[in-house]
Formats: C-alpha cells, sequence, structure tokens
C-alpha cells in the first residue's frame, strides 16, 4: 500500500477508509484519520515512512471507529506525536465506549456492541479545537498545525461536530458525503442530523477546492463533485421517503425499522433472518430514528406513548 500524491504537499491512502496526509514541508506529516485498528494504523505509518515522511501529528475529522482506531497505536508507539480534534468529539475519542452507549438507549452496551467496529480504543486528544456552536453552523476557521495553516469546516450530520479540511486546494471531506459506490452499496446512509447532513452537502458544494477527499468513496475533481454530491442528496432524501412510507400503520422504532429494511430487501420475508449483524442493525435502526425525527420535526409524523412503548404515526393518517 502506497500513498497516492494529490497536489505538491497532500497524499492520501485508499482503502474502504481514505486516510490523508499533508507534508509539513521539512519531513514531517499530519494524518487525517487512522482508520480502524492497529493493523491499518502499521500499513498507514509504513506507507508515510516509505514517502520520506514522518508522522508528526493526527487530526481525528470525529469519533466514529473507523475513522480513529489507530489513534491508540500511533500515540503508544511515537510518543512525541499530538492528536487533535473537535470539541465534542474529542470526548468521545477518549471516552469510546460512549459510541455503543448512544447506539444502545443510552445503557451500558451488550457484548454485541462492544466490537472494534462500534467501539475503538481510547486515546488522548491533546488539542481540542472549535466549538460546537460554530462546528454546528457550518463555520470554517483556521487552525494551525506545526506551523501548516488548515482551513477547518464544519460538517456536522453523520456525526455530531465533524469537520472537514481544506489545505492545498484539497478538501479532505470525512463522512460529509459518500462516493458513489457507498451509496449503492448502504442505500441508507448513516447520519446523527438529517437536517445537519442535508445542510452539510450544500455547503461542500460552494467548498473553494480543487479536489474532493471522502472518508469512504472516490477522489473527486471539481467539476465532477457537483454530481457526487447530488446523489448524496437524493439518496438521503430517498431514505426519508421511504422511511415515512413504512408508516403506513403506526409503529414503534423496531418496526419501522423492520418494515425499512422488508422494503429495501434484506429482511427474510419467510425465515425471519436478516442480512445484517447486530452492530450493523444498530448503525442502521439509528439511521431509521434520526429520518423519523427529521420528520417529526417538518411535522410530517408524531410520536405519542401508549401501553406498547413510543409510536410513530403519520400526521397526515392520525
Amino acid at each position: 500500500m502506497t500513498l497516492q500524491q494529490i497536489t505538491e504537499r497532500t497524499y492520501y491512502l485508499p482503502g474502504s477508509n481514505n486516510l490523508g496526509v499533508v507534508a509539513t514541508g521539512d519531513g514531517g506529516a499530519i494524518a487525517i484519520d487512522t482508520g480502524l485498528d492497529k493493523d491499518t494504523a502499521r500499513k498507514f505509518r509504513k506507507a508515510i515512512e516509505a514517502a520520506g515522511l514522518e508522522l508528526q501529528a493526527i487530526i481525528s475529522t470525529h469519533h466514529h471507529a473507523d475513522h480513529i482506531g489507530g489513534n491508540d497505536y500511533f500515540v503508544r508507539n511515537l510518543p512525541n506525536l499530538r492528536v487533535y480534534a473537535p470539541v465534542l468529539e474529542a470526548t468521545f475519542i477518549e471516552n469510546p465506549i460512549l459510541e455503543p452507549i448512544y447506539l444502545n438507549y443510552g445503557a451500558s452496551p451488550f457484548g454485541a456492541l462492544r466490537t472494534r467496529w462500534l467501539m475503538a480504543k481510547g486515546a488522548p486528544v491533546h488539542h481540542p479545537f472549535g466549538t460546537v456552536d460554530e462546528i454546528i453552523a457550518g463555520a470554517s476557521f483556521a487552525l494551525d498545525v506545526l506551523g501548516v495553516q488548515f482551513e477547518m469546516i464544519g460538517l456536522s450530520g453523520h456525526s455530531m461536530c465533524q469537520v472537514g479540511l481544506l489545505y492545498d486546494g484539497v478538501c479532505f471531506a470525512a463522512d460529509g458525503y459518500f462516493g458513489a459506490s457507498i451509496i449503492a452499496k448502504h442505500g441508507i446512509l448513516y447520519a446523527h442530523d438529517i437536517a445537519q447532513q442535508l445542510a452539510t452537502f450544500e455547503r461542500l458544494t460552494t467548498c473553494d477546492a480543487h479536489w474532493f477527499l471522502p472518508g469512504h468513496g472516490e477522489l473527486s475533481p471539481r467539476d465532477e463533485i457537483g454530481a457526487v454530491l447530488a446523489a448524496n442528496r437524493e439518496a438521503t432524501e430517498q431514505a426519508t421517503h421511504l422511511v415515512l412510507d413504512a408508516l403506513h400503520e403506526p409503529g414503534d422504532d423496531a418496526a419501522v425499522t423492520a418494515r425499512v429494511l422488508r422494503a429495501m430487501g434484506q429482511n427474510g420475508d419467510t425465515d425471519g433472518s436478516i442480512a445484517l449483524t447486530i452492530p450493523q442493525y444498530a448503525i442502521f435502526a439509528g439511521a431509521v430514528v434520526a429520518h423519523l425525527s427529521y420528520l417529526e420535526q417538518q411535522g410530517k409524523v408524531g410520536v405519542s406513548l401508549d401501553a406498547s412503548g413510543l409510536i410513530w404515526q403519520r400526521k397526515d393518517r392520525a
């Protein structure tokens, strides 16, 4: 695995997660995210060193395990390395059990959720940056890392305080959007807040960059990014419609999720099987509830409490 050069001082390691690299100009390197685990981190380190660079800092764009799983390896093996991350996201990076907790209704996570896919090893964040309000508002602000001046961009939606980075004409967009191949594979894309995710697509449309690199998917030049972002918006809007259609009769979170899965052909209609693992189901169900919350904010659905629990229903059929 070798680094792919984008511009004079920007690179990335392609894979299931695209990992960014910015050269400092004096032989140093700044990593943008670190991948799922220590094995990925070792390969990433080897690729950086093969390019004649020394890793000196990490910028973590958000707290999801597949983006910060290598932090622990790097911090343990490179004692002078420093980690930068957005506020709030930094808390989750240092305390990764919080991710499976919020996927489990706030309760202590059961065993199947305590997996590397949802819970990386905790690692310190030496330099939290930004404020919750400015990141959620999509503000741009400067960040100096080892003398390199980055323009940070609030890209909340997929995660609470996710950021992207702009440097040397390259936008490292994290999970602010997904490549076309990822959209085709997953159908419903995970988001914490649908309204913010849609706003992030618009923000990226106006981003002054020549190249765009998502956390998952293909590197895109400026003249292609509009179509990619339009596909993300269309997929998100289709997912909202799919969730709304699943409320052909009232139901709780689990019932609505099951109907959406069935509509997508991922539920076994005869034997009750499901084509997801428990961690995958937890993420998918979280995305469905995010769309329900978005529909409630729009006044299209309501939620009530009865003897069977919290029940969602369409306002036009109440």
